[in-house]
């Protein structure tokens, strides 16, 4: 929520606007009654009146040509040098010319339109040492304009959305973009916020190594952006309306990884179990190593019960490097109704220190499952012998208490009775007769519980 959400108004610059909600809002957030909302409907009162004071001077300092730059459209403090703010005259203009000089421009004006050009231009958007080269500049490290950078920067992302991961992590190195990402998601649109988030992480990655080298005779944008809106739809558990969009950008283009992998997926909440196989083969012919993919294909063979084609692709997963508790996982029950036990033992040995910090459901039920002795022989378990002495450890422990609660009554009572009544020794016979009587009642409850 930002500020202005708090106070209820739009972003303005009248202050009057500012104080009549803040002072509507003091009867919700009375400061006795509520000091935390209070505090936190101050911190708004005092930003939004700084901010009002910026806006304000924007205004009456701004008058470039709306043709060609305006403040407002990057939301851009305005320039401390009256050069930069008046749009002066070059030097060289002599007073019998017809004609006016050329106007100075602002330098962000320059700048985003360095940036609309590279954008426009796919072969060099995706190439990152190109950014690198924009974001040497001399307007990138001045430092009179370190406010305007970053909010024209978030409107240019509002239309110009589609980069790949190398490039987001230059504009993340150039503006400072996750240091502060709190800060952002309070001034600016949280799902817009987050979805440039989501790209500089990788979370929501897509490929464009597909596109590279290759003569692009469709819209390239509109692909892009429906390729990202089915993403989107499915995160969001929309299959059906990203079957669409996936269907309109595979028309366009048939050679991209991703919409496969995602066209796959699609077809997986669909219940369309052949299409999506198809789509993961298709996948993996393009790229051979979308290990995603393969751990998919590797499930689809489990779940049909080809369990050597399973654990053929864990196998191909483990040399490409994944390694993980989703194919462990697959690896072992497919071993399991394979009958090959020892293999199934011998690969968690292996990878047994890997995993001790994680939970994984499947994983560790599979592992249940290997330890019931009633199931499966143990002798194969790396294990096995440790864990039977702490069985054993554990269980005479626990009989051993069981006995010491059924007969410390009597032999406190005895003990009392005998150095009391100061009894001859012929009664200490009494003794065994207790201990074996609580042995006796040891003895079945174990029996009790082994059968």
């Amino acid at each position: 929520m930002t500020y202005w959400n708090l106070l209820g108004i739009d972003p303005t610059a009248d202050e009057s606007v500012i104080k009549k909600a803040y002072a509507n809002l003091l009867q919700v957030y009375h400061p006795e009654e509520d000091p935390e909302g209070y505090q936190r409907l101050r911190e708004a009162y005092e930003w939004a009146k700084k901010r009002a004071k910026a806006l304000q001077a924007e205004e009456t300092r701004c008058d470039m040509d709306e043709d060609e730059w305006h403040y407002d459209t990057y939301d851009i403090d305005a320039p401390d040098d009256p050069d930069d703010e008046i749009l002066v005259l070059q030097s060289s203009w002599q007073a019998g010319d017809s004609e006016l000089p050329p106007l100075k421009r602002h330098p962000a004006q320059v700048f985003f339109e360095q940036m609309e050009e590279l954008y426009d231009d796919f072969p060099r958007r995706i190439d990152s040492e190109q950014w690198k080269i924009l974001m040497a500049s001399d307007y990138m490290w001045d430092i009179d304009h370190q406010s305007e950078r970053l909010s024209g920067l978030l409107r240019f992302l509002e239309n110009h959305r589609h980069f790949p991961r190398k490039v987001w992590d230059v504009l993340n190195q150039s503006f400072y973009l996750l240091e502060q990402k709190e800060e952002l998601f309070e001034l600016y649109d949280e799902e817009e916020i987050a979805f440039i988030i989501g790209q500089i992480q990788g979370t929501t990655e897509l490929g464009y190594a597909c596109f590279e080298n290759r003569q692009l005779d469709f819209d390239i944008e509109h692909y892009l952006t429906l390729r990202q809106d089915a993403q989107a739809l499915l995160m969001e558990d929309n299959p059906v309306a990203a079957r669409d969009d996936l269907a309109e950008a595979h028309a366009m283009f048939q050679n991209d990884p991703d919409l496969q992998l995602l066209q796959a997926k699609c077809y997986l909440r669909l219940g369309q179990n052949s299409e999506a196989k198809f789509c993961l083969q298709q996948v993996l012919k393009l790229k051979p190593d979308e290990h995603e993919a393969r751990l998919l294909l590797a499930h689809f063979s489990y779940k049909e019960q080809r369990y050597d084609e399973a654990i053929g692709e864990c196998k191909l997963l483990e040399e490409q490097g994944v390694l993980n508790q989703d194919v462990m996982s697959i690896y072992g029950n497919s071993a399991i109704e394979l009958g090959c036990i020892e293999q199934a033992w011998k690969q968690y040995n292996e990878t047994e220190p890997i995993w001790q910090k994680f939970y994984h459901f499947q994983y560790n039920l599979m592992l249940l499952r290997m330890r019931n002795r009633h199931l499966f022989p143990q002798e194969h378990s790396p294990r096995h012998a440790e864990y039977k002495k702490k069985v054993r450890k554990s269980q005479m422990w626990n009989y051993g208490m069981l006995m010491f609660r059924l007969s410390w009554l009597y032999l406190f009572l005895f003990v009392l009775v005998y150095f009391i009544f100061r009894l001859p020794p012929v009664f200490l016979i009494v003794l065994p007769i207790i201990l074996c009587g609580s042995a006796w009642k040891t003895l079945r409850t174990a029996r009790m519980f082994f059968t």
